[in-house]
């Protein structure tokens, strides 16, 4: 029987607010949302969740800028969850992570972007 390794889990999701008036507020609404279903969601096998908000390049000059968009009082917010995960495979690691926080998620797309093994990492703790 092999034993689980820990992997980080980089997850894609969009994130819609209702009710935002400027950028920043979508952002606080966004994570504190987001941040609200990730605590309340089971997973024993996620250990830490990490959310930040994407940022994009300007195709122009490449400066980089916050993945949110707003619309009269609506946002887009595209999130980033990294999220270190105990399993036996890389596969099983995208695939668990989605199904611990997919009933927290429902109807939220879980995009996987990303898994590397824990000790490839550096800059996690």
């Amino acid at each position: 029987m092999s034993r689980s390794k820990q992997y980080w889990v980089t997850l894609s999701v969009p994130w819609l607010v209702r009710g935002a008036h400027a950028v920043q507020d979508a952002i606080n609404i966004a994570v504190s949302e987001a941040g609200k279903r990730v605590s309340e969601a089971d997973h024993p096998h996620v250990h830490r969740c990490d959310i930040t908000v994407q940022t994009l390049s300007c195709t122009t000059c490449g400066t980089p800028m916050e993945a949110v968009l707003v619309i009269a009082e609506a946002a887009l917010v595209g999130l980033t969850l990294e999220c270190a995960v105990s399993v036996r495979s890389p596969e099983d690691a995208e695939q668990r992570t989605r199904r611990e926080f997919g009933t927290e998620f429902d109807g939220t797309p879980l995009l996987p972007v990303g898994t590397v093994r824990a000790d490839q990492s550096p800059d996690k703790e």
